[in-house]
């Protein structure tokens, strides 16, 4: 009777309960517990965050992007991975280790963030694949796309219809981010020599857990850089923050109505001649962000921060072959996981462009963010006391995080240098 219950229970986590499906592959392995493969994950996309950010950064002026989204778009692209470029990406994506859990712990987030009562905010995400009917994906990475990434399979006719396509898609991903994200894919993105895009999408908008009153909102100076300046619209609220500090910069967390999701800002603690915020950025790593949100205390806290809106859009492309994921843009490209005939007339199937495109928008109400990513692929109670009122005045350039206290996982990443 216990071998037959073994048996029965065996059964029900390898096939009937998809996040314990193991990847792509002639033999099913169990997946190890959820929490530690959600831990991985989002490990994995946090360390990958800081490497975006610092290329990114290197370029100057504000930036905004979804380290979550380009982590889980590529994911998807690595699923289907094999040899030596298989290995990597899982380097450049900071998956390592037991592949299935990786897989594992990317559904188990895109669960959480699908799950949320519509009552307390939104936060959606969804991933769609867009397949050349010349091309067949292999049964066990179509079946790996749907188990952990939800993600339909749409077969189109690049090759006689890749405008209408093009226009297909990009429409698909401005109805996922309600609109925020618009023209994805530009018209050199899409040929008739397209096989594959992958798409992930990502929309977020909740009201802070506290508002900002509007009636303490005014026009202030922010300063830009040394000696100079302009008015932008400064937010104030005054309350209890989880705040924490150290010799060179201060950071705070800003609640949302969904539950255990925040903003964290960064702010260095001197910006002239504005020498700090790059210190502040030399430093930052997995491994202090960490450390920094662990040490913080919840404190009184005077705050002042800009109203501000941002958009862009980057072709990552060169920024992942400078962070060592070569082979995947090259005829040299192993994707003998993701499709029957990976190599054709001596041409392999490989990535042609990885673009990403974010939206933010924050005022005394709420923040709303989006992002969207595309792979492209183509042959070729006390007694009270008076509490000490920190003073934390984001009027200088920052760093901001929206993230998911639970998981620690970055959704959104931004510097905000210029509002």
């Amino acid at each position: 009777m216990r071998y037959i219950l073994c048996l029965l229970l065996a059964y029900f986590f390898m096939v009937l309960y998809p996040p314990y499906r193991a990847e792509a592959g002639p033999l099913c392995y169990p997946v190890p517990d959820a929490q530690g493969a959600t831990a991985k994950a989002a490990t994995a996309v946090n360390a990958f965050a800081i490497d975006i950010y610092r290329q990114l950064a290197a370029e100057g002026g504000n930036l905004f992007f979804s380290p979550y989204s380009i982590s889980s778009a590529l994911a998807m692209t690595y699923a289907g991975a094999r040899g030596d470029m298989a290995a990597e990406m899982a380097k450049v994506l900071h998956f390592t280790g037991y592949r299935p859990k990786i897989h594992a712990g990317m559904k188990y987030l895109q669960d959480r963030f699908n799950f949320i009562p519509d009552e307390m905010g939104s936060l959606n995400v969804a991933n769609r694949l867009w397949l050349d009917k010349r091309e067949k994906l292999t049964q066990d990475y179509e079946a790996l796309m749907r188990a952990y990434y939800g993600a339909g399979v749409e077969t189109v006719d690049f090759f006689n219809a890749h405008e209408r396509t093009r226009v297909e898609i990009n429409d698909w991903v401005a109805q996922k981010t309600y609109d925020r994200i618009r023209d994805l894919l530009q018209e050199d993105n899409v040929t008739p020599y397209t096989r594959l895009i992958l798409i992930n999408a990502i929309y977020f908008n909740a009201a802070w857990l506290e508002p900002f009153d509007k009636a303490l909102t005014r026009e202030e100076p922010f300063r830009t850089g040394k000696n100079e300046q302009h008015d932008v619209s400064m937010m104030r609220r005054t309350g209890h923050f989880m705040y924490g500090e150290n010799s060179y910069a201060q950071w705070l967390k800003i609640p949302y109505k969904i539950p255990g999701f925040s903003m964290l800002i960064l702010l260095p603690r001197e910006n002239e001649p504005f020498t700090q915020l790059k210190e502040l950025e030399m430093r930052l790593t997995p491994e202090t962000l960490a450390s920094w949100t662990t040490d913080m205390n919840f404190s009184k806290v005077a705050l002042r921060m800009p109203r501000f809106k941002d958009e862009h859009r980057y072709s990552l492309t060169e920024v992942l072959k400078r962070l060592g994921m070569k082979l995947a843009f090259t005829n040299d490209a192993d994707f003998s996981g993701m499709v029957e005939n990976p190599v054709v007339d001596g041409f392999a199937l490989h990535i042609d462009y990885v673009v990403h495109k974010a939206f933010i928008e924050l005022d005394e109400e709420r923040t709303e963010a989006a992002a969207a990513t595309a792979v492209g692929m183509v042959r070729t109670t006390a007694v009270l006391r008076p509490e000490p009122v920190i003073e934390f005045n984001a009027d200088h350039p920052f760093i901001y995080c929206l993230m998911d206290d639970q998981t620690g996982v970055i959704l959104f990443m931004g510097r905000m240098e210029r509002p």
